[in-house]
């Protein structure tokens, strides 16, 4: 106790001293929590410059070109069915028969995709007796952000992964850009999908909207608040800020800031890792 009183007279006879040495402190623990934080993460391998693809990205739908559905204008029973559901149906074969006498045959090859009737059920107005689907001839309708919309031009090309082909990139075409009900839509026409990609399947699609050349190319992760902890040569790391050009998903393009092909950047852990 004798101890402790002492120093706070010492401290009360030397006000101004006293104030000084907590700043000092104050700012030597803000000065190493600085230092903590930029030797925090991991150092990049050296920055290259390289190509990056400047895409807009949207969800996109397989639609199949042909989809024909019987509907009834008053209420039939089915008298005679000669398909079920998922049967392969070539133009002309007969399809089923209703009590009014009509006898329905395919428009087309196809598939039968929806058909929930059997013999002496009755079909109502509201409802499809039938569906009949060209499972082969597709194109995908993507979904897409009204700013993004407005760069994507007919002729662009588009690159199409699905969730389980993660090692399959296919291409394909935009054909149209449109919109309906505030929703703004592409049309991407594709021969290359393989034929067990099937209509109302969901795929990832990045619409080619430009090519960057000779980028100088940063990890994402290495971005905080438009800078860079950057490291050159045998130099401490430095905050650096930069501006942003093209942005991938996993890379972004520097067109501002003292960076350069060689400089490492310090890449922060992620949260939960």
């Amino acid at each position: 106790m004798d101890f402790l009183r002492s120093i706070g007279e010492w401290i009360g006879r030397r006000k101004i001293l006293s104030s000084l040495i907590a700043v000092f402190l104050i700012g030597a623990v803000a000065t190493i929590q600085i230092f903590a934080h930029a030797y925090s993460g991991q150092l990049s391998e050296p920055l290259e410059k390289g190509t990056i693809i400047d895409a807009v990205y949207g969800i996109g739908t397989v639609t199949a070109y042909k989809r024909f559905s019987f509907n009834p204008q008053v209420s039939n029973t089915v008298t005679e069915s000669y398909v079920m559901e998922g049967d392969s149906v070539k133009k002309g074969a007969p399809l089923l028969k209703t009590d009014v006498g009509l006898k329905h045959y395919a428009p087309f090859d196809g598939v039968v995709n929806f058909f929930p009737y059997r013999n002496g059920e009755n079909a109502y107005p509201t409802t499809p007796m039938m569906v009949v689907t060209n499972m082969r001839d597709r194109y995908i309708v993507v979904s897409m952000e009204q700013q993004g919309a407005m760069k994507v031009k007919v002729g662009q090309t588009a690159k199409i992964s699905f969730d389980s082909l993660r090692d399959q990139i296919f291409e394909g075409k935009v054909s149209s850009v449109y919109s309906y009900l505030s929703n703004f839509y592409a049309r991407i026409d594709t021969v290359q999908i393989p034929d067990y990609i099937l209509p109302d399947m969901t795929c990832d699609v990045a619409i080619v909207i430009g090519v960057r050349e000779n980028a100088l190319l940063v990890p994402l992760p290495a971005f905080i608040k438009g800078s860079v902890w950057a490291k050159r040569g045998n130099g401490l790391p430095h905050v650096v800020p930069v501006k942003l050009g093209v942005i991938d998903g996993t890379h972004a393009e520097v067109i501002e800031g003292d960076l350069q092909a060689g400089d490492r950047v310090l890449i922060r852990p992620q949260a939960g890792s």
